[in-house]
């Protein structure tokens, strides 16, 4: 008689079970050790958006015109507005007013002439108002750039057409700035992004952001993303201390990341000096 050999069916079933369970540990173990990768992945992204962010806003503004840097209490300080310096040198006649109002400009040469024509020419701003305002007497408009008569070495002439051709005041160090037009960092906290504008145009008031999203909507850049700032708890992004005897000009950055609405918060308060003076 032939004697046949098996797995009975209660057997099978115990072998399913126990393949489903290591299964399902081996699946979880595998799992897990995707998610930690998914994380670290997500992490370095947002560490490293943070920094590309934080190092260009930094290097801007260190080469922003001295007393430029300004934010708006009435829009949150959401957005930090600066104008960046085109050339910088020394002025050696100015005219200033009375007898020597008409005399003209006569400065060292920077060290290129290239984008400076309709840029703005500043002596002594020494706050937002002469810089972004309708006083004209520390900010002028360049029209062209000439060597001096008789020509000297490294010597120019700039001419400019703003009225009253003089200046009201002479800085100490004898220092002119060329100024372009100003540039916005904003934060916005419906889609928590940092966005970047330029091209918009001097005005005396600070631009808000909704006005720069309708006036600078094509020069918009993204800096940066996953910003959770509650500006309803007071958690500005940006301030600005003014130039003291003890230092120079201060802005403070106050960026809170995370990967989600409060979720593993990244925050970065950062500081970066203005070295430059009027």
């Amino acid at each position: 008689m032939t004697r046949r050999s098996g797995f009975t069916l209660v057997e099978l079933i115990i072998v399913i079970v126990l393949l489903a369970i290591a299964g399902l540990f081996v699946f979880n173990y595998l799992g897990f050790g995707a998610q930690i990768f998914r994380d670290a992945t997500e992490r370095d992204q947002l560490v490293s958006q943070s920094r590309f962010a934080l190092n260009r806003l930094s290097s801007e503004l260190q080469g922003a015109v001295p007393r430029s840097v300004r934010v708006s209490s009435t829009d949150s300080q959401r957005c930090l507005e600066f104008m960046p310096i085109l050339a910088s040198s020394l002025y050696l006649d100015i005219p200033r007013p009375g007898p020597t109002g008409s005399d003209p400009f006569i400065a060292v040469e920077p060290e290129s002439n290239a984008g400076l024509i309709g840029g703005y020419l500043l002596v002594y701003a020494t706050n937002t108002s002469y810089i972004y305002g309708n006083n004209v007497q520390r900010r002028k408009v360049i029209t062209n750039i000439t060597a001096t008569t008789p020509a000297q070495d490294n010597l120019v002439e700039i001419n400019y057409s703003t009225n009253p051709a003089f200046f009201g005041a002479e800085s100490p160090a004898r220092r002119y700035y060329i100024g372009g037009q100003p540039i916005s960092w904003c934060y916005d906290d419906t889609t928590q992004r940092i966005y970047r504008f330029a091209g918009y145009g001097l005005q005396n008031v600070q631009r808000s952001f909704s006005q720069l999203q309708t006036i600078g909507a094509a020069s918009a850049e993204i800096m940066a993303e996953d910003i959770y700032n509650d500006l309803n708890n007071n958690e500005f992004p940006f301030y600005v201390f003014e130039a003291t005897l003890q230092r120079n000009s201060l802005v403070q950055l106050d960026w809170r990341f995370s990967r989600e609405a409060g979720s593993e918060p990244l925050q970065i308060v950062h500081e970066v000096h203005i070295a430059n003076v009027p």
